[in-house]
């Protein structure tokens, strides 16, 4: 996300520095507001408003996981989350 703005001088940092923090907020009061990624169960994915990103993140008992800083116009990792997700696979076991 921070290389897409600094090749393209012209996308206001400042607003996307702000929706950004607006979802890390939201995340961290709602983390199960966020639609569910792919078909992963426990993944969600929080659009960052006003950007073509998005947070892959999971919810733990006490705390949120980033995973990944998403870029929603076509550059999807599917494959590398779900290699991910198996090496960790007893992080995200239900207790």
């Amino acid at each position: 996300m921070r290389d897409d703005y600094k090749r393209h001088p012209n996308l206001d940092i400042v607003a996307a520095s702000a929706a950004l923090t607006t979802a890390e907020r939201t995340i961290a009061n709602h983390p199960e507001s966020a639609p569910r990624f792919e078909d992963f169960e426990r993944v969600r994915e929080y659009h960052t408003r006003g950007t073509h990103f998005a947070l892959l993140y999971v919810a733990t008992a006490d705390q949120i996981l980033i995973i990944d800083v998403r870029d929603t116009r076509g550059q999807r990792s599917v494959d590398r989350l779900r290699q991910f997700l198996a090496g960790q696979a007893t992080l995200f076991s239900e207790k």
